[in-house]
C-alpha cells in the first residue's frame, strides 16, 4: 500500500511544477511550467489530442516557450507540426531527429540540439545528451527553469549509459522510463524479434534496471521519480512501482513516485516552494 509523505521544502524563486499528458506506445507529451512560462517535452499525440489533455490539467497553447523533441518516433513526435504551427512555436530537435520529420529544410521554425550542449528555450535551459535506443538521433533532456529547479528526463532508452546516468544527477524531478517487466515480456504475445528489440541495447528500460539505477541518481533535492514510458502488454503499474519503490526504501530516499498513464494525465507535481504535501490529483507516494 502507498502511503502518503510529508515533502521538503523547495527552492526559491517562482513555482514550479509538470506534468505529463500522458505516457506509452500511443503517445508522450510532458509539460514542465515555471512562473507561468511553459515547455512542451514531444508532442507524441495529435494536435487536437494534445490541447483536450492540455485543458484536463488548465492550460491552452499559450504560454509556452517552445517544443522539444526527443526523437522522431510517431508516439514522440506525431503531433508536433501540427502544434508547432497554430501555436506558434519553434521546434528544438537534433538534426537527426528533424530531418527524420522532414522539418529541417520546412517553413517551420526549428532550432537544432546538440548533444552536451545546453540551448535556452525562452525562460528554460536544456541540456540534451545522446541516449541508447534505435532512433536517428535520440536524446534525453536535463530542463533547468529561472528558480534553478531541475527536471531530468530518460525515456526510450535500453541501456543505464555512462552519460545519461553522469547527466541525470542533482534533479529536483526525474521522469525515468519503466517500460516493461522482464517476465512478462518473456512470456508475452510479442513475436521473439519484437522482444529481442525491446530488451536490446538500443530498445527500452525495464522496471529492473530502471530500479537498479535509481541509487547513483538520489539526492537530497530529488523530490519526484515519475514512472514514463509503461508497455501495456508487458507492464503493470503496480510491477514498476514495487520495483522502484523497493529501490528507494533500501536507500532510505523520501522521494516519491507518480505512475503516469497512456490515457489521461497525471496531477500537477509541485516542485515549488509552495509544493503542498501532495500534488492535487497525482497517483503518488511510498510504501
Amino acid at each position: 500500500m502507498l502511503r502518503r509523505m510529508q515533502l521538503p521544502l523547495a527552492l526559491g524563486g517562482p513555482a514550479s511544477r509538470l506534468a505529463v499528458l500522458g505516457s506509452g506506445s500511443a503517445g508522450n507529451a510532458v509539460v514542465v511550467e515555471c512562473g507561468g512560462r511553459r515547455l512542451l517535452v514531444d508532442a507524441g499525440f495529435s494536435c487536437r489530442q494534445l490541447e483536450k489533455r492540455l485543458a484536463l490539467v488548465g492550460l491552452d497553447g499559450s504560454g509556452f516557450d517552445g517544443l522539444v523533441i526527443t526523437h522522431e518516433h510517431l508516439d514522440h513526435a506525431r503531433g508536433a507540426a501540427r502544434f508547432a504551427r497554430r501555436h506558434g512555436l519553434t521546434i528544438h530537435a537534433t538534426a537527426g531527429t528533424l530531418e527524420e520529420l522532414g522539418l529541417a529544410d520546412s517553413e517551420l521554425p526549428t532550432r537544432v540540439l546538440h548533444s552536451g550542449a545546453v540551448q535556452r528555450v525562452g525562460t528554460f535551459a536544456v541540456e540534451p545528451f545522446a541516449v541508447p535506443h534505435d532512433a536517428r538521433e535520440p536524446v534525453g533532456l536535463v530542463i533547468e527553469d529561472r528558480g534553478g529547479r531541475r527536471v531530468g528526463l530518460a525515456a526510450d532508452l535500453g541501456a543505464r549509459s555512462q552519460l545519461a546516468w553522469g547527466r541525470l544527477r542533482d534533479l529536483d524531478a526525474l521522469v525515468l522510463e519503466t517500460n516493461h517487466d522482464l517476465e512478462m515480456l518473456r512470456s508475452g504475445p510479442y513475436p521473439w524479434p519484437l522482444k529481442q528489440r525491446v530488451a536490446g541495447r538500443h530498445g527500452h528500460l525495464s522496471n529492473r534496471e530502471a530500479a537498479e539505477g535509481l541509487p547513483e541518481l538520489l539526492c537530497d533535492r530529488l523530490r519526484w521519480i515519475v514512472l514514463y514510458h509503461l508497455s501495456r502488454t508487458n507492464n503493470l503499474p503496480v510491477l514498476a512501482a514495487e520495483a522502484v519503490l523497493e529501490a528507494l526504501d533500501r536507500e532510505g530516499s523520501p522521494a516519491r513516485i507518480s505512475v503516469s498513464e497512456q490515457d489521461q494525465p497525471t496531477g500537477w507535481l509541485e516542485l515549488g516552494a509552495a509544493a503542498a504535501a501532495r500534488a492535487d490529483g497525482a497517483p503518488s507516494g511510498r510504501r
